[in-house]
């Protein structure tokens, strides 16, 4: 059976010379997995797969394999500005591993796949790119089902003005997200994030 559907790339990994698996967010069908052959190939560039690229892809499912294969892919989005600026692409890293690791099932959420566009977009686009991280962060713990309080903890929601105000409200969200979540790990992309906005 072959399926198409739009999806959000959280990471590829390797797992052979010519096999990777692709991790990523659909709005078909949630979070899913396929292996991808070739991927830098004419089929399927190299560039299609970056953190939070917009893709759709075709896919084959197979009945008596656990992992799909992507057999078409192609960018639904063409970033004008993520491709060659660092700090747009480190963002997205970040990004995309904080959904990695906190969209962890199989299960559609239109509003939710809608609302992780918007934030391709802006991670794109938007001027003050130093912030779009933590702009995510604030939304997206209400989209899981913890949103922030104002009046519990109105310094997650305050804007930062400095590198410094920054730096502390990334680290304040990330530890809001460690209190709320099960298992949550430090993203290993945050050292970036000190490194390019300290």
């Amino acid at each position: 059976m072959q399926v198409t559907t739009e999806g959000i790339v959280l990471s590829i990994q390797r797992r052979g010379d010519s096999s990777s698996v692709l991790h990523v967010y659909t709005r078909a069908s949630g979070r899913v997995n396929y292996m991808v052959y070739g991927a830098g190939s004419k089929r399927h560039a190299s560039g299609q797969f970056l953190p939070l690229s917009l893709v759709e892809l075709t896919v084959d499912m197979h009945p008596n394999r656990d992992l799909g294969t992507v057999k078409e892919s192609r960018l639904i989005y063409v970033p004008t500005r993520m491709d060659t600026d660092v700090r747009r692409q480190s963002v997205a890293m970040f990004i995309a591993e904080v959904l990695y690791r906190t969209l962890r099932h199989p299960m559609a959420d239109e509003l939710l796949f809608e609302r992780l566009v918007e934030v391709v977009h802006e991670v794109d686009t938007a001027d003050d790119i130093e912030n779009v991280h933590l702009r995510f962060l604030v939304t997206f713990a209400g989209c899981l089902g913890f949103a922030i309080d104002a009046e519990q903890y109105p310094e997650l929601l305050r804007e930062p003005h400095t590198r410094k105000e920054r730096q502390e409200l990334l680290l304040s969200l990330c530890q809001y997200f460690h209190e709320h979540i099960d298992d949550w790990q430090q993203p290993k992309s945050l050292d970036v994030l000190h490194e390019l906005f300290d």
